[in-house]
């Protein structure tokens, strides 16, 4: 009987997902449902916690999408343009470095997901996403974004201004623009591919590896 903030933070389950999902309660406008992936501790850290909705790996991501009422995610990789295929519309929070920080501005951007900057505007932008004309055109150009043109990624480019331009000369160029340039092009990489192969590496052959990005991702750790 109120709606549901879906809360993802990839297979791994890495970032401040603790802090998130307690923020999202706290706001009392919507209920988190947690997604960890395979990250069983967090997910008995979070029933400990008091948070009822909390699943481990899922396997019908489009059907728990669609029960939910909006995503709040932190990384900004497939599961965003799963729930903008859905209608889902979609905040990034409290996102991990790199990519998940590139993808949220390049996102926020493009006006396809709000961009939650700090805990103070937590709440009112749910509520913006959940009954105003904010979550309404999200979904429509979610939805937009995978049924016309030449698909999300090259789509989330073009509304980020990442289309190639003619070189200038070296003295003309201005480096702020040619960074803008260069991290939209960078988030359209990683929201279509993430960072799959190193990740994929490190967790199938470098064990070390894999525990030790993950902990520098987890932000709930002290």
């Amino acid at each position: 009987h109120a709606p549901l903030a879906l809360l993802v933070a990839g297979s791994w389950g890495v970032g401040p997902v603790r802090r998130a999902a307690a923020e999202i309660q706290q706001t009392g406008i919507a209920v988190p449902v947690v997604v960890c992936g395979r990250n069983h501790a967090l997910a008995e850290q979070l029933r400990r916690d008091g948070i009822e909705h909390v699943f481990g790996w899922v396997d019908d991501m489009p059907g728990l999408m669609h029960a939910c009422d909006v995503l709040v995610q932190n990384a900004g990789g497939l599961t965003s343009l799963e729930a903008l295929a859905a209608g889902l519309p979609v905040a990034s929070y409290r996102c991990i470095p790199g990519h998940g920080r590139t993808n949220a501005e390049a996102l926020d951007e493009a006006g396809l997901a709000a961009w939650i900057r700090g805990p103070g505007d937590l709440g009112p932008v749910l509520t913006e996403l959940l009954d105003g004309p904010r979550g309404q055109a999200q979904r429509a150009a979610g939805i937009a974004l995978h049924r016309f043109g030449p698909g999300p990624v090259p789509a989330i480019a073009a509304r980020t201004g990442s289309r190639p331009s003619p070189p200038a000369p070296p003295t003309a160029r201005r480096p702020g623009r040619r960074r803008i340039a260069l991290a939209a092009v960078t988030a359209a990489a990683t929201v279509s591919l993430g960072v799959a192969a190193p990740l994929a590496y490190a967790y199938t052959e470098a064990p070390a590896r894999f525990t030790a990005v993950a902990h520098y991702l987890d932000g709930d750790r002290r």
